[in-house]
């Protein structure tokens, strides 16, 4: 809202007074050069469009052109733009022509580096990126931001300079919103904007916005798809003096983002969309007065013929205004008796954001005739500069899109994205493992009496890395089941491998053990492992290939204690998540780690963790 639209002339109608009557409420915004196409505009674009036919007056009163006329003249064109840039070669072709346009240093083909020999040290990539530099920096200098690094005060300063003098420009706009004047001075303000965004919605930011509440549906649901959560929108704003309707709408929405930015101290999208309607043309005028009889001759567009009179000077003046409101639809409607459908109109929406450190401008426009204008045309340039400022901010601030949606898709399957090892060790047990009774799962045919080496390999190094920042310096296994994946770890983490055995050896005169129960084995079972193989200064991680009730993973945790050693971890291939192991290795503060996880193997199938987790978005 604005001082504009608070005025209400009243509807226009075809009657002449009331259109005067109404535009003379808004006769400090008529402008009279504000032509929003060149006279000779339409001429070109015919041109451009039929190129040769250009002359061919009757193409243009009767039917359009063709598809196949129009693709014939659009490939005519660019052969003529090849000629025109590499010269005219054999037959009209570009081979073996040239041209003085080309320049052999500027050109970056494949063909333009055969043969060259290939450096191999490790300054190749960087040379070849200088190389791309410089020839970009040749080609286009105007595009690059030439900073002077020798410098560097100086430039501050001069930075320093440019937005002090920017920010003088801007103190002497008055507009004022309650809201935010409000806010300002509410000591629940404060707290308000500094709550955190609704992580339960996906949302990981906090912003503030200032733009005409009705587009506040597309800014949300836009900018909602990359985390980013609106505190508030203050709409508000209200022209302070008739020197604000004549700002330009940059510096206005520059203002507005600026000033919430102050009082909250988040981010800011604010907006401002002006309006135009462009003059009646001199030869327009002309047309009109030849029909009144007041001149002879004929050529130009002719207005409407049901027109008697002239049209006056508020009818064919111009008008522009910084704000949209009620008053585009009152001039709208106190001009179209009197003008051409097609007398043109602009909508052009700035979009603005600023963060206190960064701020960027984005736009939208559309240019519509004045048959079809009306207020809601301002969604239009709105969306595209909304959507514009998405992808700049997109790759300013690296904003993900959906990122919550991958968050959670994360959680669902145990806190990580599904690696490579891990779906295909979850297909083999899917297709290949057996459920035998007291739940006993067979996994013989690929992990056991059959080893599938690449398999165990692929699920070792997913596993080391994992426990990469434990800094092991030994891996604990049982043997023999644990060795199927304790060796390729052992390869990855690149330390020793110790096994603990289940019957004493000759050669371990002197061991640590301990007791545990397997369903598998039995009870009352003893895991033995010499303490030449383990000192207290040793970091140990131990690996096994299941983790069912957590007994032999806690006779492993007391042989480690009782060589005064470390524990870092317990890595397994396979974790019964229905026989809560994981739970009794709670207490040990250590992480647990496993590559697939069994959900349940209830009436003899097997349902894993990673399908059933789904439930949880």
């Amino acid at each position: 809202s604005s001082v504009l639209s608070m005025k209400n002339p009243g509807t226009a109608s075809g009657d002449g007074r009331s259109t005067e009557a109404t535009l003379a409420s808004y006769a400090e915004y008529a402008v009279s050069d504000n032509f929003l196409y060149d006279d000779d505009d339409e001429e070109l674009w015919k041109k451009a469009k039929l190129g040769d036919l250009k002359n061919d007056l009757s193409m243009w009163e009767g039917e359009d052109p063709t598809l196949e006329e129009e693709n014939a003249e659009l490939n005519r064109q660019l052969d003529e733009l090849e000629r025109e840039l590499f010269g005219d070669g054999i037959d009209g072709s570009v081979v073996g022509g040239s041209s003085p346009f080309f320049d052999s240093s500027m050109s970056d083909e494949p063909w333009d580096r055969f043969g060259q020999a290939q450096a191999d040290d490790d300054n190749s990539f960087s040379k070849e990126m200088e190389r791309k530099i410089a020839m970009v920096k040749q080609s286009a200098r105007e595009f690059t931001l030439d900073y002077d690094d020798e410098h560097p005060e100086e430039a501050a300063a001069e930075a320093a300079a440019e937005e002090a003098e920017y920010m003088e420009t801007l103190s002497t706009i008055g507009i004022t919103s309650a809201r935010l004047e409000n806010a300002a001075v509410n000591p629940r303000a404060e707290a308000f904007f500094k709550r955190p965004p609704d992580e339960r919605q996906g949302f990981d930011q906090m912003w503030v916005s200032a733009i005409d509440s009705p587009c506040m549906g597309n800014l949300v649901g836009t900018f909602s798809n990359y985390g980013i959560q609106f505190a508030d929108n203050f709409d508000d704003w209200e022209d302070g003096t008739e020197e604000d309707g004549k700002r330009s709408i940059e510096d206005i929405a520059s203002f507005k983002a600026r000033k919430v930015y102050q009082v909250t101290g988040l981010p800011c999208i604010s907006s401002r969309t002006s309006f135009e309607v462009e003059p009646i043309r001199p030869e327009d005028l002309a047309a009109a007065e030849r029909e009144r009889g007041n001149i002879s001759g004929s050529g130009a567009k002719k207005l409407k013929t049901d027109r008697s009179s002239v049209p006056s000077p508020r009818v064919a003046s111009g008008y522009r205004f910084n704000v949209i409101g009620e008053h585009v639809d009152h001039v709208i409607q106190a001009l179209l008796p009197f003008s051409e459908p097609t007398r043109v109109t602009r909508f052009r929406s700035c979009v603005c954001f600023y963060d206190g450190e960064m701020e960027i401008f984005e736009y939208g426009e559309l240019d519509c005739d004045i048959y079809f204008a009306n207020v809601m045309r301002t969604f239009i340039p709105m969306a595209t500069a909304i959507n514009s400022m998405m992808k700049s901010l997109e790759l300013a601030l690296d904003l993900q899109f959906q990122k919550w949606l991958y968050a959670k898709v994360n959680d669902a399957t145990s806190g990580g994205t599904l690696s490579s090892a891990s779906i295909k060790l979850r297909d083999r047990v899917l297709k290949e493992a057996k459920v035998l009774p007291n739940d006993i799962i067979d996994v013989s045919s690929f992990m056991d009496a059959c080893v599938d080496v690449g398999l165990m390999d692929e699920c070792g190094r997913d596993l080391a890395e994992r426990f990469f920042d434990t800094k092991p310096t030994k891996i604990l296994t049982i043997a023999t089941t644990g060795l199927v994946i304790a060796l390729p770890m052992a390869k990855y983490l690149q330390v020793p491998l110790v096994y603990a055995r289940k019957q004493r050896s000759v050669v371990m005169a002197d061991t640590f053990d301990a007791g545990y129960n397997s369903k598998t084995i039995g009870r009352d079972r003893q895991l033995l492992v010499s303490k030449d193989h383990l000192d207290e200064d040793d970091r140990v991680l131990i690996v096994d290939d299941f983790l069912s009730s957590g007994s032999s993973q806690e006779a492993l945790l007391r042989i480690i204690s009782e060589a005064g050693a470390t524990a870092v971890g317990v890595g397994v291939l396979l974790e019964k998540e229905y026989d809560k192991g994981r739970v009794s290795l709670s207490g040990f503060g250590i992480p647990v780690e496993s590559v697939v996880r069994i959900a349940s193997v209830r009436d003899g199938v097997i349902q894993l963790l990673e399908e059933d987790g789904y439930d949880k978005m």
